[in-house]
């Protein structure tokens, strides 16, 4: 009987209050703007707009979420968390909304921008305060159950929105979003608010750390706010250095190899997201929702395991398999005539795309101090954004150049440069657990 209750207690060491109802707050999120991004394209050309308009809408979201990271990182290290957070969710919330008040072609494109700054602020802010919230020795493996509800949303809300878009309307898709955004929101001022009120000061960190439990042998360091933070940023009195260039004011070079090798994977998925429905149409298949649900199925099956891996032996091999997938998935897909073949790619993209996300994301933040886990965060970010926009706008261009088939061949080439440079640049035992 000892097993079940020492696995129990293993997991609630991770699955705190804070990191549940964060982990629900960001799978809302995340939920309701990748309703947009496939459903907005469709209630566009509802609206009589054309495919040059419907991609420079999805390319200015892109422009303005990926220019929000590069302020949202040092002003989440500088400030705090909890205020980017509600302030971006509720932009989110408020700029979906409008879409269906005010159909017009023309204001959805500026509606589009203010939807990147909010959604550049959110994201960011909830994957910091995850960093800042979960056990260090166990990080890989927590990131990889947050990460989690990236995935699930990137596999569930496209599926949920072409029903809805293509059915009821795109208006009702929208109707549908901004409610899931809304549950966002309500679940954050909830969680703030009860943390409030049971202590009035929530800046400590979730796990102590050697410094904390040595503060004569260590320097001092700014206190940590979580999503139930009193919006406090730096001590003034920290012994924190001071970022040494401009550069590092506002990226973190050690975020720079996983956000790249995200960027190159995100090339494809953008390829993916965009125009796996029309090829489908192409190929004689009317409805690719089985690649959704096989894609989520297979990535709630295996995210638990691929972070223990992780801990133990650290970020290569799962970093050199998942890209390696990820290409197979677009090849997969270039190939597909049939539902299961549509099927197979998406336990291919469970095991590359999926993985690939939580595998990077732990990688650029792990190792960063906790005052850096803001500016940590939005260098990865702002590389996946750039990678799902790269992949949307080029995409366009070769599929109308070679068809939408040798398209996704050809942007198979990015993940596997991916896996090429993980074996190169990631060295054995990364990221792997210290303590045994």
């Amino acid at each position: 009987m000892a097993k079940p209750e020492t696995r129990q207690s293993s997991l609630g060491e991770i699955f705190t209050r804070d990191f549940v109802i964060l982990a629900m707050i960001n799978l809302s999120m995340f939920f309701g703007f990748q309703m947009t991004t496939v459903g907005i394209p469709v209630y566009m050309a509802q609206l009589g707009a054309s495919a040059q308009i419907v991609g420079l809408a999805a390319t200015l979201l892109t422009v303005t979420a990926t220019a929000m990271r590069v302020f949202a990182g040092p002003t989440l290290d500088r400030f705090g968390r909890t205020g980017l957070l509600l302030g971006g969710i509720a932009i989110m919330a408020c700029s979906i909304f409008a879409y269906a008040v005010f159909p017009i072609v023309g204001i959805i494109m500026g509606l589009r921008l203010i939807q990147g700054i909010g959604w550049g602020a959110g994201s960011t802010a909830s994957s910091t305060i995850a960093a800042d919230i979960i056990p260090k020795r166990r990080f890989a493996e927590g990131m990889g159950y947050f990460a989690m509800t990236n995935a699930l949303s990137s596999a569930i809300a496209p599926a949920v929105s072409i029903e809805l878009a293509q059915g009821a309307g795109g208006v009702y898709m929208v109707y549908v979003a901004t409610g899931i955004t809304c549950l966002a929101l309500v679940l954050a001022i909830a969680e703030v608010a009860l943390n409030r009120r049971k202590n009035g000061d929530a800046t400590q960190q979730a796990i102590p750390t050697e410094a904390d439990k040595n503060p004569d042998q260590q320097p001092a360091k700014p206190p940590i706010d979580h999503v139930a933070n009193q919006g406090r940023g730096y001590d003034p009195a920290a012994n924190v250095p001071a970022p040494t260039s401009k550069f590092d004011r506002v990226f973190e070079r050690r975020a720079l190899v996983p956000g790249l090798l995200m960027l190159l994977v995100n090339v494809g998925f953008g390829c993916i997201t965009t125009f796996i429905a029309l090829h489908a149409v192409e190929q004689g298949v009317g409805n690719v929702t089985p690649y959704f649900v096989v894609y989520a199925i297979v990535t709630l099956l295996s995210r638990p395991l691929i972070g223990k891996l992780i801990d133990r032996y650290g970020y290569r091999i799962p970093a050199i398999l998942s890209t390696l997938c990820s290409a197979g998935t677009l090849v997969l897909i270039g190939a597909s005539s049939s539902i299961a073949m549509f099927g197979v790619a998406g336990v291919f993209a469970g095991l590359g795309i999926g993985t690939a996300m939580s595998t990077f994301q732990a990688m650029a933040v792990a190792s960063v101090e906790p005052w850096r886990r803001g500016v940590a965060t939005s260098t990865f970010m702002t590389a996946f954004d750039l990678g799902i926009g790269i992949g949307q706008f080029s995409g366009g261009f070769v599929a109308g150049a070679f068809g939408y088939g040798t398209m996704f061949f050809i942007v198979a080439a990015f993940p596997l440069a991916a896996s090429l440079i993980s074996f190169a640049a990631i060295r054995k035992g990364d990221g792997a657990r210290r303590e045994r």
